[in-house]
């Protein structure tokens, strides 16, 4: 009897040794039903995430850049300049992923980024001070205190939304991971502006020349020559459409955070319409002042396609847009992206 009891006990210590490994870092390994491992911390909690689970996530160099630079007493802020890009188009995006097994998982990057608004700046009433000087001296003083509006309206956008479908496999924290998504994008800025005065053959016009500085020019009637100022623009924009192969790492610092990095290459296409602008001109020609407005096609459109391999600045992927920055549809998740599960 004693025999029996010594040979169940070893053989349930075996089972249970197999069963629970313990890691020297703590964590350790739970064969399940199906045999598949589960990595534990110290608590018991699950590190890897499991059929069901939500990833959400994004690019953390730029808050590193900004802290490190903190450390810097030349710079107290390292800033963008110093940011090192290793993909693209990653700090304007959301990294979200659906994990259907602890294996597989339906990735999105989306950034839908829009700006709209309107800026007014006050100038001399052309009109009202004209008249005023075939009056007294009293009603010119009192004309050059009345102001009328030049205000521009403008708006910008910039979208990317990636799919994609994303393999893994590893060894306890560490987490290789590969797979390919489809990408669609748009951008484009457009602006409208009204003056308070309309240009004139009879009397000077004060404008709005720029409204980054709010500029004022005043055009003479009796100045030979031409001065044109824009009412309607509408800048370069297109459509972006790619595919993309990538691999990358994950690293599983605490229990479902994790911190990845990936490299890619793709395949894209990107149709950009070019910019067009309508101007009101004021013409003092030989044939004496005139006003007038006309459209004008800024430059071309184009049309690029191609491969490239992420960060590629010199690839159809990068767009120089009307927001002033980089499009990319290549680059992946982020240079460093910091990922929650739950």
């Amino acid at each position: 009897m004693k025999k029996k009891v010594l040979i169940v006990t070893t053989l349930l210590s075996s089972m249970l040794t197999y069963a629970q490994e313990t890691k020297s870092d703590g964590s350790h390994c739970v064969k399940c039903a199906c045999d598949d491992e589960i990595l534990l911390n110290k608590k018991g909690h699950e590190i890897l995430p499991k059929a069901g689970d939500i990833g959400l996530g994004f690019n953390t160099i730029p808050v590193l850049d900004m802290f490190l630079g903190t450390l810097n007493r030349a710079t107290p802020f390292a800033g963008s300049g110093n940011v090192v890009q290793y993909t693209q188009a990653s700090n304007n995006q959301i990294v979200a992923k659906y994990f259907l097994d602890a294996k597989t998982a339906i990735r999105v990057r989306i950034g839908i980024n829009t700006l709209s608004g309107s800026m007014t700046n006050q100038v001399q009433d052309a009109e009202v001070m004209y008249k005023a000087t075939l009056g007294t001296a009293d009603d010119i003083a009192a004309a050059s205190l009345i102001r009328v509006d030049d205000k521009l309206k403008f708006k910008k956008n910039n979208t990317l939304i990636t799919v994609g479908y994303e393999k893994r496999r590893g060894y306890r924290r560490l987490q290789g991971v590969y797979g390919g998504e489809i990408g669609f994008g748009t951008n484009g800025s457009s602006q409208s502006v009204v003056y308070g005065n309309k240009f004139s053959d009879q009397y000077p016009v004060q404008y709005t020349n720029n409204f980054n500085s709010f500029g004022i020019t005043t055009v003479n009637p009796t100045a030979p020559g031409r001065t044109a100022r824009t009412t309607e623009a509408k800048n370069r924009g297109g459509i972006r459409f790619g595919v993309r192969g990538f691999i990358g790492i994950e690293y599983f610092i605490f229990s479902k955070i994790s911190i990845g990095a990936e490299y890619g290459w793709g395949y894209s296409i990107t149709t950009r319409r070019g910019a067009t602008s309508t101007q009101e001109v004021y013409n003092n020609g030989q044939n004496g002042p005139e006003v007038f407005f006309e459209d004008l096609d800024v430059d071309t459109s184009e049309k690029l396609k191609g491969f490239s391999v992420d960060n590629n600045n010199g690839s159809i992927f990068s767009m120089n847009n009307t927001l002033g920055g980089n499009t990319a549809l290549s680059g992946g998740a982020g240079a460093l992206t910091l990922i929650f599960h739950f």
